[in-house]
């Protein structure tokens, strides 16, 4: 570790006389950046200065070169000479190792930045921004960015040279060693990054967060450490990469790495060795330490990514969040402090695996899924759609935000569901014994297996739970339970079948010109029951109509891809149709069934041919992604001058939900109000069209 970031205090330091801040260094400039808006932790590894195209300038350099030294007569070859020879005083040219660890460096800063890096053909300063050497003053050290601000100015003859001492000579095999850890350290300070124990300039880190986990720019690699000196890990438990404040500031500096947007990485880690996988092949950038220690940050460059713990059997805590980690190895925890024997728990890494900060809000970074062991597991999802896969064991699952699928696994398990549409999918005999909170008409729990209606079901119902059986498996539902009823939709047939639960509460009492509390106006829930599976038929029935236009009412057919089809006029005349039912067949196996509304659609196109289509503004085909569509008919042209309302709110214009859902008086279907003015200009009371729809689902009143 370096005994200094740049060892020039000010102007004056290490025969710096006089200070030259504008020469391009490599081709390269410095310019200063404000970073007041960013996370205070983020703030505290950074100089706010970095590498850029211009003097002073505000565009962040996106290639930068490095050289290895063979002479001091590179570094003295510049106008006006070296400004810190000191430094030279026993030059050495760096070894194979060194350079491969410089490399492995560069080759991770590029994976996190969009920043790159070439080797030059000539080491001078004219062509190389990055050079590096061994000298002979103990530590190691680094030069900043060329600039002359309060932190610490740096001349640009040298700014980006780097100098290892004995800290810095790694072995061959060099992931894990405090050795490489320095070469990481001292490449931060050449990039822009400061110490982050260091309070005097932008603050220093969190004292939770101040050590190795979180920054390798700290000199305390266990919390609590003494930072006038560095402090070492144990061999092969230093940090493997640069870690998430340090991923963050690089990040700030030289923007985000999302190369790899659109593909799938698993990454899974071996449980002897560490060594880390991606798709079966051994990961770029990495290697394994000497103690088969597992200590590294992930940036995904926004791949959607699932990690496969399931060869980890121990209780594992798995937390998908940004900022968090993965515990799933203890064994192969680093060891901190090695003045402390290995193995003492308050010195011990609190996980195998951390996960990076999210860029400007950018969300393609996080983890998407994880698998875990037979142990009793933690597992926290994001704010991403995740896949949650737990083994068995008494597990412990938080959905958060996202739609999210969760499988417990054998073992009795707790289901907390998050925002969004929500499943927890297990055969019935994994169930047994499992506690899942918040059921409700956006959560069902997939009984995998089994086609069952209400009558299959046994429920025994309390004041905060109700505990369900069927099959001889039991698991409790928490929470209260009333003014609507749960509902099983089986699916599936023969080939796959699986029965979907779930609680919605009844429509509210609809009056004229009232408007509905807007708490309550849920758009489409329940959407197990609305989707299909190939053999399940429909129908709906226009059950009201109170408003002052003939609306138009139709529906149609979301793929599983969200590509929109099958598009027809189920009502023509809303208020002429009053009591009617139309049969609608069958939809495809997981596409789910759509409506649409046509303000005053009779009065303006009558009765319609059955050759709809919707279809983007520029012609394409339609998708519930694209906002707001157009209705098409091939034979009559674009159907223009209506508004259209959607029961999937993202279509609507302001994203407004136009429709209200809940159960039937009867608890065997469903019944959907629909506004036929947009929310922010109409009287919201959902009674304009209310239609039922059915199917031969079974509903378990309450």
């Amino acid at each position: 570790m370096s005994t200094v970031a740049s060892d020039n205090d000010d102007t004056d330091a290490d025969g710096w006389i006089p200070a030259i801040f504008s020469l391009p260094k490599g081709g390269l400039y410095s310019g200063s950046i404000d970073t007041s808006t960013l996370d205070p932790n983020t703030r505290a590894v950074m100089m706010d200065y970095r590498w850029t195209t211009s003097y002073g300038g505000d565009e962040a350099a996106t290639v930068a070169t490095y050289a290895f030294p063979t002479s001091t007569t590179d570094y003295t070859n510049v106008a006006g000479g070296y400004p810190a020879p000191n430094l030279l005083t026993g030059f050495q040219e760096v070894t194979d190792a060194q350079k491969a660890a410089v490399k492995t460096a560069f080759d991770l800063v590029s994976s996190y930045t969009n920043l790159t890096f070439v080797e030059a053909t000539s080491a001078s300063a004219q062509d190389a921004t990055f050079r590096f050497a061994q000298y002979s003053q103990g530590g190691s050290e680094s030069n900043f960015p060329a600039n002359s601000g309060p932190y610490s100015p740096s001349d640009s003859r040298a700014a980006g040279d780097t100098y290892l001492g004995g800290n810095g000579n790694p072995p061959t095999d060099y992931f894990g060693t405090d050795h490489f850890n320095t070469i990481m350290h001292e490449m931060g300070h050449a990039f822009g990054l400061k110490h982050g124990h260091d309070a005097s300039f932008n603050g220093a880190l969190a004292p939770d967060k101040n050590d190795n986990e979180f920054s390798v720019m700290t000199y305390a690699s266990y919390f609590g450490a003494d930072t006038n000196g560095a402090t070492e890990a144990w061999v092969g438990s230093a940090p493997q990469s640069y870690m998430m404040y340090d991923i963050a500031a690089l990040q700030a500096y030289y923007g985000a790495n999302f190369s790899k947007v659109g593909t799938e990485a698993v990454y899974t880690w071996d449980n002897v060795t560490g060594e880390q996988f991606i798709n079966g092949v051994r990961a770029a950038n990495t290697g394994v330490s000497s103690t088969g220690k597992i200590f590294s940050t992930v940036w995904t460059e926004g791949a959607l990514t699932t990690y496969d713990l399931s060869n980890f059997n121990e209780d594992q805590y798995a937390d998908l969040r940004a900022g968090h980690w993965f515990t799933f190895s203890k064994a192969q925890l680093a060891d901190l402090n090695n003045m402390a024997p290995q193995g003492t728990e308050e010195y011990q890494a609190q996980g195998n695996i951390y996960n990076s900060l999210v860029y400007q809000g950018d969300t393609r970074s996080l983890i998407s899924n994880v698998i875990t062991g037979d142990g009793n597991d933690t597992i926290t999802g994001n704010e991403l759609d995740n896949t949650l896969t737990a083994g068995g064991g008494n597990d412990t699952i938080f959905g958060g935000a996202g739609n999210d699928t969760i499988s417990g696994g054998a073992g009795a398990d707790i289901v907390t569901f998050g925002t969004g549409i929500n499943v927890l999918r297990d055969q019935v005999a994994d169930l047994n014994g499992d506690i899942v909170m918040d059921l409700n008409a956006n959560n069902s729990v997939d009984l995998l297996g089994v086609l069952a209606g209400r009558t299959d079901f046994d429920f025994v119902v309390t004041t905060d739970a109700t505990t369900v059986s069927i099959d001889g498996a039991s698991f409790e539902l928490r929470g209260g339970f009333s003014g609507g009823a749960f509902m099983a939709t089986a699916r599936g047939g023969d080939v796959d079948p699986s029965t979907s639960l779930t609680f919605v509460d009844y429509l509210p009492t609809l009056q004229e010109g009232v408007a509905v509390d807007v708490d309550l106006i849920n758009g489409i829930v329940n959407t197990p029951f609305l989707t299909g599976d190939g053999t399940v038929t429909y129908s709906v029935t226009m059950e009201s109509a109170i408003s002052a236009y003939s609306n138009m009412i139709g529906a149609y057919s979301i793929s599983v891809d969200g590509t929109i089809s099958d598009v027809h006029v189920l009502f023509a005349d809303s208020l002429a149709s009053i009591g009617q039912t139309l049969d609608i067949g069958a939809l495809d196996a997981g596409a789910q069934l759509g409506f649409f509304l046509v303000q005053d659609g009779f009065d303006l196109f009558g009765a319609l041919p059955d050759d709809l289509s919707f279809v983007t503004s520029g012609g394409g085909s339609a998708d519930v992604d694209d906002g707001t569509l157009l209705l098409y008919s091939a034979s009559r042209g674009y159907l223009s001058g209506a508004e259209i309302f959607h029961s999937t709110a993202g279509l609507n214009a302001g994203g407004y939900a136009q429709v209200l859902s809940g159960t039937t008086a009867d608890g065997y279907g469903m019944r959907y109000g629909f506004e036929d003015i947009s929310q922010d200009l109409g009287d919201n009371d959902f009674q304009d069209v209310v239609l039922t729809v059915r199917d031969s689902s079974a509903f378990y009143i309450i």
